[in-house]
């Protein structure tokens, strides 16, 4: 790895520990986010730290590898556009709860080229974090008024009528109710 991304590693890690929030973070603790390291620094916070440095896969990829929630947030909001396909099913994979998983749909996986039909086929897998992340693709893809074709359509309303029958994860259900909400709503 170049010295230049471990410096720039270096530096966002003290700059989080300087906007560490502990209430933040035992609150998240109690409520199961067991992170080897949560500073509880905020999200807009994060979004200001990202933003004073530029978009680099390998700056990235660097930080997605520590176990450490904000060092997660961060590589998502530092991989540039060109490094979103690379990430995407890996980064699913090792999504540790579905605080990073909702960051990582916002911000990467609603905006592959192939967005539908990478979410049908993780609606349809049904394994670990896939199936959240699905859910919560398409209901980004329906905020911005993207319709599916008929055939994923089709596969969609057959998976998520059926949800609360074929899903005990509570997460799951909630992530597949609110893309419904989204794909029924007209208005926005």
């Amino acid at each position: 790895m170049e010295q230049k991304i471990l410096d720039e590693v270096r530096e966002i890690k003290k700059s989080l520990r300087l906007a560490m929030n502990g209430i933040v973070s035992t609150i998240q603790r109690r409520q199961g986010l067991d992170y080897k390291i949560n500073f509880g620094v905020e999200i807009p916070r994060l979004k200001g730290i990202a933003e004073a440095h530029a978009k680099n896969r390998e700056l990235a990829t660097t930080l997605w590898q520590d176990n450490i929630r904000e060092c997660k947030m961060l590589a998502i909001f530092l991989m540039p556009e060109s490094g979103y396909a690379h990430v995407a099913e890996q980064w699913i994979a090792e999504a540790p709860f579905t605080e990073i998983a909702d960051h990582l749909t916002m911000v990467i996986l609603s905006k592959l080229p192939d967005a539908a039909t990478n979410a049908i086929q993780w609606i349809q897998n049904g394994e670990g974090m896939f199936r959240y992340c699905g859910f919560m693709t398409l209901t980004h893809l329906f905020r911005r008024g993207i319709e599916l074709d008929k055939k994923h359509e089709s596969i969609y309303l057959a998976i998520a009528k059926d949800i609360e029958k074929t899903e005990n994860r509570k997460s799951v259900i909630m992530a597949a109710y609110n893309s419904l909400s989204h794909y029924c709503n007209d208005d926005e």
